[in-house]
C-alpha cells in the first residue's frame, strides 16, 4: 500500500485542524480573565462619585445662632395676623362691613346726582 505524500500532507493537515478546533471548543475561560480590571465589588455602601461639599462661608457660632433664632421669633410674633385672635378678626370683619355700607351709600348718592343732571 503506497500512500502518496500528497495524501499524507492532507491527512496531517486535517488532523491538526480537527485537533485545534476541538481544543477551542472545550476551553472554558472566565469572562474578561485576561483583563487587568476586576469586576464590580459589593462593598455594601452606596457609590459616592462626588467630593463632600465644603462650606463656602464662615459658619455660625452657637451665640450667633441663638441671636438669630431670637430675632426671627420676635419678627414672627410681630407678624401674627388677625386669624390668631378671633376677637380681632371679628372686629376687622365688622369694620369692613361698615366700610362696604358707607361706600354703597356714597355710590348711590353719586349715581343719583349724575343721572338727574342734564347732559
Amino acid at each position: 500500500m503506497s500512500i502518496s505524500v500528497k495524501n499524507i500532507m492532507r491527512l496531517s493537515g486535517g488532523a491538526i485542524l480537527i485537533a485545534s478546533l476541538g481544543a477551542c471548543a472545550s476551553q472554558q475561560t472566565a469572562p474578561m480573565s485576561n483583563s487587568p480590571l476586576t469586576g464590580p465589588v459589593n462593598t455594601g455602601t452606596y457609590p459616592h462619585f462626588t467630593p463632600d461639599p465644603k462650606g463656602e462661608t464662615t459658619q455660625f457660632t452657637p451665640e450667633e445662632k441663638d441671636a438669630l433664632r431670637s430675632r426671627t421669633s420676635v419678627a414672627k410674633s410681630g407678624q401674627a395676623g388677625p386669624s390668631s385672635d378671633p376677637a380681632v378678626a371679628a372686629r376687622r370683619q365688622a369694620e369692613l362691613q361698615l366700610l362696604k355700607k358707607q361706600q354703597e351709600a356714597d355710590l348711590k348718592e353719586i349715581e343719583g346726582k349724575s343721572s338727574s343732571t342734564p347732559q
